[in-house]
C-alpha cells in the first residue's frame, strides 16, 4: 500500500504463498487458508487461481463474519490499484462476492 511499493513484497509474497500452500497440503485447511490464497491470487492478477481460491473459501466458510476481513483486504487492494490507475475488473470485491454467491 506504500508509495512507492515496499520492495520487500517481492521476497515476502512467495514466502507467504509457500507457507499457505504447505498448510493446505498438510490437510485440514480452513477458510483463512483459502482466503489467503485468494488475496495472493488477486495481488498477482491471476484470475483462474483467484476463482478457484474463492470457490474453496466459500466451501470452507464456517461463519458469515469471516468474509468481512477478506472483503476489507480486497477493498484495500482495489483502492491502492485505483490510486495507481490499475483496473482489474474481475478482482473487484463486489464482483468476487457475486461470483461467490453464484457458486454456493
Amino acid at each position: 500500500m506504500r508509495e512507492p511499493p515496499d520492495p520487500r513484497r517481492t521476497t515476502l509474497t512467495p514466502a507467504v504463498r509457500y507457507a499457505v500452500e504447505r498448510k493446505i497440503a498438510m490437510g485440514k485447511p480452513d477458510y483463512w487458508d483459502y482466503a489467503t490464497r485468494l488475496e495472493l491470487a488477486v495481488l498477482a492478477a491471476a484470475e483462474p487461481e483467484a476463482a478457484q481460491a474463492l470457490s474453496d473459501a466459500v466451501a470452507a466458510l464456517r461463519a458469515p463474519w469471516e468474509t468481512g476481513t477478506t472483503a476489507r483486504n480486497l477493498d484495500l487492494i482495489r483502492a491502492v490499484r485505483a490510486r495507481r490507475n490499475v483496473v482489474v475488473p474481475w478482482a473487484d470485491e463486489r464482483e468476487l462476492e457475486r461470483r461467490a454467491g453464484a457458486n454456493t
